[in-house]
C-alpha cells in the first residue's frame, strides 16, 4: 500500500504539469493573437522606416552555397574521410561512417557546400535553406564546424550528407 504523502506528492506533480502545460499554450495562443494584430495596426498605420527596410533586406540577404566537386574518398577506422574542391580551395571532410547521414560523395560530381553562412532559396521554396536547417534534419557533429553536401544537379537531393570540417586549402 503507497503512504499518503506519496500519493500528495503525485497528485501535486499531476496538477503542477497540467497546470505548466495549460500556461504554455495560453501563452503562445496570446501572443500569436497579439502579433498578428500587432502587425495588423502597423501595416495600416504607419509605413515601414528606412531602418526597418534595410532590417529586412539583412533578414533576406542571401548567401548561395559553394558548388565543389567530388575528388577523393577514403575509409580509415570507421571515419569516411573526403575532399571536395573548386577553384578557391579545398576542403577536407569526415564523418563517421555509422552515422545515416554520411553519405559518400560520387568521385567527379558537384554538390552545392553549405557552411554556416550559407542562407539560399530554393525556387519554390518558402524559407532559405541554411546549414542550421540541414543539422535540424540531418543531425550535427557536436564541438565541430559542420559543413554540408547536397548534390548540385535538380535531381534526388535526399542524399545530402553532413561531415565536419577537418581543413580548407586555398587553392594556389
Amino acid at each position: 500500500m503507497m503512504d499518503c504523502g506519496r500519493i500528495v506528492w503525485k497528485v501535486m506533480l499531476a496538477f503542477l504539469t497540467v497546470g505548466v502545460l495549460l500556461g504554455v499554450l495560453l501563452s503562445c495562443s496570446s501572443s500569436t493573437n497579439k502579433s498578428a494584430s500587432t502587425n495588423s495596426q502597423t501595416k495600416e498605420t504607419s509605413a515601414p522606416t528606412s531602418d526597418q527596410s534595410n532590417e529586412q533586406q539583412k533578414a533576406e540577404a542571401l548567401v548561395p552555397p559553394e558548388t565543389v566537386r567530388s575528388e577523393e574518398v577514403r575509409i580509415e577506422m570507421g571515419v569516411k574521410m573526403l575532399t571536395v574542391g573548386n577553384a578557391q580551395g579545398h576542403y577536407r571532410l569526415s564523418c563517421h561512417t555509422d552515422v545515416e547521414s554520411c553519405v559518400t560523395p560520387v568521385p567527379g560530381k558537384d554538390y552545392l557546400l553549405f557552411t554556416k553562412t550559407t542562407r539560399w532559396r530554393f525556387p519554390g521554396a518558402k524559407e532559405p535553406m541554411t546549414l542550421a536547417w540541414l543539422q535540424n534534419w540531418l543531425g550535427a557533429y557536436t564541438n565541430e564546424e559542420n559543413i554540408a553536401l547536397m548534390p548540385a544537379d535538380k535531381g534526388d537531393r535526399t542524399h545530402t550528407g553532413m561531415y565536419w570540417l577537418r581543413s580548407w586549402e586555398k587553392s594556389k
